[in-house]
Formats: structure tokens, sequence, C-alpha cells
């Protein structure tokens, strides 16, 4: 799976403090906070690494804006924040369809079945009843909207499996 990450600090930091809280709650997995560019990327390290830097390749940092609270009976989209509509989200994330060979997408897999929904999890679970989610969501205390800069992408493998199993494959910093 290849996503963007937040820069470090505070705003990050605070959707980390998010994530954890709500996993420790509701004994779910805990993962890094991240916005979806694909999903499936079957490559080795190095070759993963290349891809990924062709994909940003000229890319500088940006601002995504995080306007709204969504929850779905899906595993990964049990509760998120939606992510504005934005040019360079959209042109990763074909980019990286094209990298990288992709379809559509595995049905199920975050925000790349059509047509790409970009968003940042805020929890993982199977079977949190819809109608509880968005009494979760009222109490999580996030002001909205949250605008996060992303600095960095990133290729995280065995996602298929446990989000513990899950590993870092590659890194690259947008550089623009």
């Amino acid at each position: 799976m290849s996503w963007l990450v937040p820069a470090e600090g505070p705003v990050r930091d605070r959707l980390a403090g998010v994530i954890a809280r709500l996993t420790a709650e509701h004994g779910t997995p805990v993962f890094a906070p991240h916005v979806t560019i694909n999903g499936t990327v079957d490559a080795e390290p190095d070759a993963a690494t290349r891809g990924l830097e062709r994909v940003v390749a000229g890319v500088p940092p940006f601002e995504v804006t995080l306007s709204g609270l969504g929850h779905e009976p899906e595993y990964f989209r049990s509760l998120y924040l939606r992510a504005e509509p934005h040019a360079t989200l959209t042109a990763l994330h074909e980019a990286g369809e094209r990298a990288w060979g992709l379809d559509a997408g595995i049905p199920g897999v975050c925000s790349t079945e059509p047509p790409y929904r970009p968003h940042l999890s805020l929890l993982y679970a199977r079977d949190l009843p819809e109608e509880r989610k968005p009494a979760i969501a009222g109490g999580l205390g996030l002001a909205l909207q949250v605008t996060i800069r992303v600095d960095a992408a990133e290729i995280w493998g065995d996602f298929r499996d446990e989000v513990t199993q899950w590993h870092r494959v590659a890194r690259v910093l947008l550089a623009g």
C-alpha cells in the first residue's frame, strides 16, 4: 500500500493521539496517520523505492485539508476524516496506478476503489455497529477542518495480514 505521511509536528501528534485513544477504547490495531495513495504494490524494496521516487518526482510538500468525519461498514474506513479534493492527491493516485500497473484496486482496501476518495483513517474495526459511530465521532474533540502538511510518501507491505505485521518497505521525501 502506498500513502502520504503528515509532517512531524503538533497536528500529526494530535491525530496519532486520536488514533491511539480509539484503538485503546475499542481494542483495535494502532497505525500511523496517513492518506492512502494506492492499494496493492507488489515490488521488492529497491523496485518499490524506485517506483515511488518516480511517482512523487517533482512534487513538493503540500497541504491536505481534512474537512469532515465519515464512517462506513468497511474495516479500513470504519471511522475517518475526509480529505478535500486536491489536484495533487489525484495526480499522485493516478501516477501510482500507472507506475504499478494497478487496476481499480482490491475491494475493501482503503481508497483505491473508483472513484478515488482520499481520507485519513482514525479507526479500523470489523465489528463496530454503524449506529455507534456517530457518537464516537462526536466525542473525538477534533475541530474540523484539520490541515496537514504531507512531506513524504511510503510503501508498506503485508497489509493483507494483521496491521501489527505491516512494515515500511520504502520512504521517499517530497522535494519538488
